[in-house]
């Protein structure tokens, strides 16, 4: 009998407790969730960055529809500088080899800056790039606040590109306008700490090459967190939409070319060392619509447009010792 009765009271006090518990733990606001302060940021050191897009695009002229097929990819090498007492840090960026495969109306022409074969190619105008180098500064938070080299750059090539696309790309591509094209990354990271499954916006008006003045909407979402080797990595998806109605410059040669419209919405997935800062991978859908005229010498204005879809994969690791 008194094991029955011992039994009953030891069963009533850890009711008693787990009830106790269940008070405590709901009595008082409890964050479940970790939140995670992400900057895009490069720990000192050298990089290998890989960047190919695949785009499949079509042209129409009129009531001609040409189809094109277009795949690059450049091999870079970014030089991390030490962190400065500031908080500031510069990368040095160089692009070492460019590859080129372009398909127009089933013909397909080629070119790589590392093969003696291809150094006729009509795109061989893309092998001045290589060489190329860059040197940006971010400030404490990751954000992007000079560009420099480009200018640079193009005077040096200048008696190997005709003079009206020499004109266009230095007034395109100046240290400015990259300043703000370049800060993209930046606009993706969350300006306080996240936890999983939590989203924040943004929306800004900036000049980008090519493009000109351009509203950008982004919505992004950490996804989750990842445990690889021992390294947490936060993976972001960022939804984009990016549109401009300025007409835009983009002459090349004697005739000239308008850009009146620009739709490109763009979703994102990157992943990025939480620890470091470091952005690893970055994977990219695209859909594309562009509205163009040309003038040619004649006065003649012909109407196009320029429609498509693709991938832009952009993955970034330490260099081998």
């Amino acid at each position: 009998m008194n094991k029955i009765i011992m039994n009953k009271t030891f069963i009533n006090k850890m009711m008693l407790l787990v009830l106790f518990a269940i008070f405590f733990l709901f009595s008082f606001p409890v964050d479940a969730q970790e939140k995670y302060t992400l900057k895009n940021r490069y720990p000192q050191g050298t990089y290998e960055m890989r960047l190919e897009t695949d785009m499949d695009m079509t042209i129409k002229i009129g009531e001609q529809i040409i189809p094109n097929r277009s795949n690059q990819t450049q091999y870079q090498e970014i030089v991390a500088e030490p962190i400065e007492p500031d908080g500031s840090q510069q990368t040095i960026m160089e692009i070492k080899r460019i590859v080129l495969k372009q398909t127009i109306n089933g013909q397909e022409i080629a070119f790589d800056s590392a093969d003696e074969k291809v150094k006729n190619s009509p795109l061989r105008l893309m092998g001045v790039m290589v060489g190329l180098k860059v040197t940006t500064t971010f400030d404490p938070n990751g954000k992007i606040t000079k560009v420099e080299g480009i200018e640079e750059f193009l005077e040096k090539h200048a008696q190997t590109l005709p003079k009206p696309a020499l004109d266009m790309l230095k007034k395109q591509f100046s240290g400015k306008a990259l300043t703000k094209t370049l800060d993209v990354m930046h606009e993706a990271m969350p300006k306080q700490p996240v936890a999983v499954g939590e989203q924040w916006k943004s929306e800004n008006f900036s000049e980008i090459p090519m493009l000109g003045k351009v509203k950008t909407e982004q919505t992004n979402t950490l996804k989750e967190i990842q445990l690889v080797d021992e390294t947490e990595l936060a993976v972001i998806v960022s939804q984009s939409r990016m549109k401009s109605d300025s007409p835009q410059e983009m002459n090349m040669a004697a005739a000239k070319m308008m850009l009146n419209s620009t739709e490109i919405d763009s979703e994102s997935a990157i992943q990025m060392e939480v620890k470091t800062g470091l952005v690893i991978s970055n994977v990219t859908q695209i859909k594309m619509n562009l509205e163009l005229e040309t003038t040619a010498p004649n006065n003649q204005v012909v109407k196009q447009n320029v429609s498509g879809e693709g991938k832009t994969t952009m993955t970034i690791t330490r260099a081998k010792k």
